[in-house]
């Protein structure tokens, strides 16, 4: 724990630090610079609180909570977000997200809970000296997995299940892809539509797909991000789902010369199907109702997109992490980045998709925030569905129905 800058005058009656809880250690040297500038032009000081490596934000909130010290501010999901504002211990940052434009997934009664400080869209990931290039459809999918797999040197393709946020995504979007409508309906009246009527044939197909996929897959059963970056790197697999360019730079650290093989495309989808809804994580900046100097907490949020130093905190993962809006993505500061520069082909995909990227909170009707969606999320629900059906034995009818049942019981 570190305190920078001197003590000055609070937000309300309150003169006591910023308590600001994140879990981005790896960014130390830049928030200190981000820090010191905000301090420098305000009353403020703030005290970074780090969590252990590991050690997400919210369970390390948790615990300050149950001390009777909960922090002003907290760098977390949308999804979070919406949890604890539904709980009603957060502060709106309106301001902040109308100031900055940025995305609102989480706003209620008009006010703003959470200020995105980056995107991370999902992203899959082929060895184009394996596909002489990408197949087109999930048929054509299907085809050149089979074809891969029965080389026997590796598996064509990746199909991960189970309680894993990266099996809980992958199905989410195939879903997606299909144009399931899993949800709709007002934020106080969320309903499940995932079994209705062409929703549920559209399911099935999608679960029909995923079972023939896994056939040209390792048993992905429980794997994390790293598991299927790790298959990829280990030429165990031809292709992988991920989230951005999180396997490159991954990959780029222990097998530099696989990196030129492999390039990035978006989830297979079925043929003539567009793009209309594309998965991307949200972190960003909430604050808390409860801590000891909430109006300065929302002073902090409101300068930190606008920080001298705020490209270099985004781009502290490049590839990985983008910033939360499009005229960000364009300005020099992304595009004269060398990482970036190495790889025009992920930076052309994000820009082509920009406008289909989304939170999962965002299913409700035109966009609604939907707690179901970030409880699903939360217990992984749709993960579990596929391990249901590639592992317990369940038939694709039978998957559209246990996870309907599922989402039902968090309603």
């Amino acid at each position: 724990m570190t305190t920078a800058g001197c003590l000055g005058g609070g937000g309300g009656a309150s003169n006591d630090p910023i308590r600001y809880l994140s879990d981005r250690g790896d960014s130390k040297d830049v928030m200190d610079e981000i820090i010191a500038e905000f301090e420098e032009e305000t009353d403020h000081t703030v005290e970074m609180i780090y969590t252990a490596k590991g050690t997400s934000s919210d369970a390390e909130m948790q615990k300050m909570v149950a001390a009777g010290n909960p922090p002003d501010l907290l760098f977390d999901t949308s999804t979070d977000a919406y949890r604890l504002q539904r709980d009603g211990v957060l502060a709106p940052v309106t301001a902040a997200v109308q100031d900055n434009d940025l995305p609102d997934p989480v706003t209620v009664d008009g006010e703003s809970y959470f200020a995105a400080a980056m995107v991370e869209p999902l992203m899959g990931w082929y060895r184009n000296d394996v596909y002489s290039e990408m197949p087109a459809s999930w048929s054509e999918w299907v085809d050149a997995a089979d074809e891969v797999s029965a080389n026997g040197s590796m598996e064509g393709y990746v199909v991960q299940s189970g309680q894993t946020n990266n099996a809980d995504t992958q199905m989410t979007q195939y879903l997606w892809q299909n144009d399931v409508e899993v949800y709709g309906g007002p934020s106080d009246g969320i309903e499940v539509r995932l079994d209705d009527g062409d929703n549920r044939q559209a399911a099935v197909e999608t679960f029909e797909w995923v079972q023939s996929m896994a056939e040209h897959s390792p048993n992905g059963s429980g794997w994390a991000w790293g598991d299927a970056i790790g298959a990829l790197q280990q030429e165990n697999a031809a292709a992988i789902a991920s989230v951005g360019g999180l396997p490159v730079l991954t990959i780029q650290a222990n097998r530099p010369d696989l990196v030129e093989n492999l390039s990035p495309m978006p989830f297979p989808a079925p043929s003539g199907a567009g793009q209309d809804k594309w998965w991307s994580y949200m972190e960003g900046h909430l604050v808390r109702n409860d801590g000891q100097n909430t109006e300065g907490a929302q002073a902090f949020v409101d300068f930190f997109t606008s920080s001298s130093r705020f490209f270099d905190f985004v781009l502290s993962a490049p590839l990985f992490q983008f910033p939360p809006t499009r005229a960000q993505l364009d300005a020099p500061e992304v595009a004269e980045n060398e990482v970036i520069q190495q790889h025009p082909d992920v930076m052309a995909l994000v820009r082509d998709n920009w406008d289909a990227f989304t939170s999962v909170l965002a299913t409700g009707d035109d966009g609604a925030p939907n707690i179901v969606a970030a409880d699903a999320y939360s217990e992984q629900l749709f993960g579990q569905a596929a391990d249901q059906l590639l592992v317990g034995g369940l038939t694709p009818d039978e998957t559209v129905d246990w996870l309907a049942d599922q989402l039902r019981g968090l309603q």
